[in-house]
């Protein structure tokens, strides 16, 4: 077993963001560091950002920003800290099933790039049509990156003329760890 446990989890409210849902962040030392299992947590999450040089790894799961650091884990975009508690077990778990399973697995050091706006307003229709809610696609793209909203919201990516551009975002969106419709 990689990582024993928790030394001590805290939550706290980040930042203000005006319009945004109120959310709880935690942060958690841990017992044990584990940056052993960053390289084969990189080949088999989705979206993860793995940065050797600073030993963290980033990644989304369920909805939540995720920061491995060797010897703690920040967990962003929870409701409480008893859901913080559940999440960080979670995390635990997949740490040390993932690092128990590196035999079978071929590490990965390769680094992906965070999503950007403008590589998700390139692939849109460009069209400002605001059917999304937004008032330009701009606008619309941003709130995507911050997952504030949905890919489904861009009715016109979904027509049959957009069929090329709407693959490469969903498989973009898909490779960096966002939600995406399936089908």
């Amino acid at each position: 077993m990689l990582l024993r446990g928790f030394q001590k989890i805290e939550t706290f409210f980040p930042p203000c963001h005006p319009g945004e849902i109120e959310t709880v962040t935690a942060m958690a030392e841990l017992t044990d560091d584990i940056s052993p299992a960053f390289p084969y947590l990189n080949a088999v999450l989705k979206g993860t950002i793995y940065d050797q040089t600073h030993q963290t790894l980033n990644f989304k799961l369920g909805g939540r920003g995720i920061t491995l650091h060797p010897r703690k884990i920040i967990v962003t975009r929870l409701e409480n800290k008893e859901e913080a508690e559940k999440v960080l077990e979670r995390l635990k778990d997949l740490i040390n099933r993932t690092y128990e399973r590196r035999d079978q697995l071929e590490p990965s050091y390769k680094s992906r790039a965070k999503l950007t706006v403008i590589e998700i307003y390139k692939l849109l229709p460009r069209t400002n049509c605001k059917e999304c809610g937004e008032p330009t696609c701009m606008a619309f793209a941003t709130k995507l990156v911050n997952e504030q909203a949905t890919i489904e919201r861009c009715k016109p990516l979904f027509a049959p003329a957009h069929q090329e551009m709407k693959e490469r975002l969903l498989g973009l969106l898909e490779e960096a760890g966002y939600a995406v419709p399936q089908g």
